[in-house]
């Protein structure tokens, strides 16, 4: 073989190691981007959940302060009679 040749199909070997390479990254990649996802889904599924819960506590919140003020009310008015 040539000089020229045997540097061509270094290079070719080269190129194709670097190819399959790149490919393995590629897949490597996707996968890491798949399970990102569905981390990312989780976790969001889960913030909806959470802001449910909180927005559940906080009327009943509301409605506990409610019943406070009416009944501090009522405790005053019965105090000025």
């Amino acid at each position: 073989m040539t000089k020229s040749r045997e540097r061509a199909a270094k290079e070719t070997l080269q190129l194709e190691q670097r190819a399959s390479e790149a490919g393995s990254m590629a897949l490597a990649l996707a996968s890491e981007i798949a399970q990102l996802r569905d981390e990312l889904q989780l976790l969001h599924n889960e913030k909806t959940h959470l802001t449910e819960t909180v927005a559940d506590i906080n009327e009943v919140i509301s409605a506990k302060d409610a019943e406070f003020h009416d009944v501090m009310s009522r405790i005053e008015a019965a105090y000025e009679r």
